[in-house]
């Protein structure tokens, strides 16, 4: 049910914000926005059916030390 939920409320956004720059031809926007958009729908519908999803934070910590040469 919550999954249906997360999808409903995706397509109404979607319509609501993709819709009007496609219209409007905005292009650039479009192809920025489309992949945060669907990358945030698909963690949101996997969370919605209970996959744990891995925080980024651990990844980019050891990233940043390595550049900063603090470890």
């Amino acid at each position: 049910m919550v999954v249906i939920f997360v999808i409903l409320i995706y397509i109404i956004i979607g319509c609501i914000e993709i819709i009007p720059m496609i219209k409007q031809k905005k292009k650039r926007e479009l192809i920025l926005y489309s992949p945060l958009f669907i990358s945030a729908f698909v963690m949101s519908v996997l969370l919605s059916i209970g996959v744990k999803i891995p925080s980024p934070a651990e990844p980019i910590e050891k990233i940043v030390m390595t550049i900063l040469g603090k470890q």
